[in-house]
């Protein structure tokens, strides 16, 4: 999912080959209380007979963590109707979409798709000598503005979690932040995660550069379950079981489907999609990355033939997330030729001549930078990143967090913050200006216009006093 000097590059030859298997969702839990062959019944024995060696097992080997409580307040009781999953080992020389498809066709199956496998991964700061090549902490239109924010807040009191593959926690820019791993496997791609954190947490010291939110209490978790399992969903259900409603997951990560030709995003599957609702239920602001694959999301099929990220679609499934595309660096923004594009797109932020930590792939050198980090997973850490700082923000002047919807409703907004070059083309949002927001807020506030009653709602800039134009306009 990254790009480094406009490059795609070659997968980590650690990570390892994974047999295929095919996730099946059942229309309702199964009452014999997780055999599997015997939820799928009929159907299972036809398979088995067409197919000689395939095996059906329930999707999660154990509930733990599944009926967990988040903390903060969150309701307790299960997070996700885990017995409705199985999951079809696909032994070599079958194929995942032929068993997926004869799955499809039973009445007790919701949804059957082979399982996308492991791809590659879409304050002051005077005295980081590498801050000055930060453009995107510049303001607005150039950047996000958060070096003007940093006057308000830095990210503290506010959990930040980088949800992929591996991190070189040691680096010298992001040590002192003591990042801890929540579960999983810290197993590749570690460069890529190193620059990833960089973008968010890099510490305020006098080596390398500086985050968006270096404040924030940042951890990780991996798709990597164990060295021989991998699975986005888990870890995604993993990581809310100890995350607060206000805190920010970012989804590093992009996967196949047998429909689309290039990388989409990981909320097509629908374990995944599931998943990301429990997050959001909890209060949790997830950023996914747009993906890669310079796709039409709104021309997207499913398995069923539904165009499930169209918002115009009757079929349009939302998430809840916020989806972030990238663009260019240089103002006005553009879309940038690879990045996914499409209604469902929320927000955009530089994907391109990103200066931040690691090598931004593979590497693991404590002491290395890069100047050209980019692709949708450049640009989705500074989106993050300002829903850190947003919400630090409100928990300095004692509001609440915002919640999901909240939040995604103000980095949305095109009278608050920078278009694109040309928004009816391009298709991805506009990029955050967090002097504008938090402007606007504060008139709203001075002026006695609660506006904003919940933060579910989306502010309204016509019912408070003006902060002043866009340079570039808004739209």
């Amino acid at each position: 999912m990254a790009r480094i000097s406009g490059r795609q590059l070659p997968p980590d030859s650690r990570v390892p080959a994974l047999p295929d298997r095919v996730v099946v969702k059942l229309r309702a839990a199964p009452v014999m209380g997780g055999l599997a062959a015997q939820a799928l019944g009929g159907v299972w024995n036809d398979l088995a007979q067409r197919y000689p060696g395939v095996a059906v097992r329930p999707y999660f080997s154990s509930h733990e963590g599944l009926t967990a409580a988040t903390a903060g307040g969150a309701a307790a009781g299960p997070l996700i109707e885990s017995e409705r999953y199985l999951a079809v080992d696909v032994p070599g020389g079958l194929t995942a979409n032929d068993i997926a498809r004869h799955l499809r066709a039973a009445a007790i199956v919701e949804t059957a798709y082979p399982e996308g496998g492991p791809t590659p991964p879409p304050v002051s700061a005077d005295d980081d000598p590498r801050a000055a090549s930060q453009g995107y902490l510049d303001a607005a239109p150039r950047g996000i503005d958060a070096r003007w924010a940093w006057e308000f807040a830095d990210g503290a009191g506010v959990g930040f979690v980088d949800l992929e593959q591996g991190w070189t926690l040691a680096h010298e820019d992001l040590a002192a932040a003591a990042i801890g791993l929540i579960s999983g496997e810290n197993l590749a791609y570690h460069g890529h995660g190193a620059a990833v954190l960089g973008e968010v947490a890099s510490v305020h010291n006098t080596l390398g550069g500086v985050g968006i939110a270096p404040g924030a209490r940042t951890r990780v978790v991996s798709q990597w379950r164990t060295r021989q399992t991998y699975s986005t969903a888990d870890a995604i259900l993993s990581a809310v079981a100890v995350m607060r409603a206000g805190d920010v997951l970012l989804l590093e990560a992009q996967t196949t489907y047998p429909t689309a030709r290039d990388h989409v995003p990981v909320e097509v599957e629908a374990l995944v999609f599931d998943a990301i609702t429990v997050a959001v239920a909890h209060g949790i602001i997830v950023i996914e990355a747009g993906g890669n694959g310079a796709i039409d999301l709104d021309q997207f099929t499913d398995v069923h033939g539904r165009q499930v990220l169209n918002r115009h679609s009757p079929h349009f499934r939302d998430s809840g997330a916020i989806l972030v595309a990238a663009a260019s660096s240089r103002a006005p923004h553009q879309r940038l030729p690879f990045s996914n594009f499409g209604s469902r797109i929320d927000c955009y932020a530089w994907g391109e001549h990103i200066d931040t930590a690691g090598d931004g792939w593979v590497g693991q050198a404590v002491n290395a930078y890069l100047t050209d980090f980019g692709g949708t997973s450049g640009a989705s850490p500074i989106v993050a990143g300002c829903a850190v700082l947003l919400q630090a923000w409100r928990a300095g002047t004692h509001l609440p967090p915002y919640s999901p919807a909240g939040l995604r409703a103000v980095l949305a907004d095109r009278a608050l913050n920078t278009p694109s070059a040309n928004p009816a083309l391009d298709l991805i949002g506009v990029m955050p200006d967090l002097r504008c927001i938090i402007e606007q807020e504060r008139a709203c506030g001075e002026s006695g216009m609660r506006v904003r009653l919940s933060a579910d709602e989306p502010l309204h800039p016509a019912a408070c006093p003006p902060v002043g134009p866009n340079p570039i306009g808004r739209s």
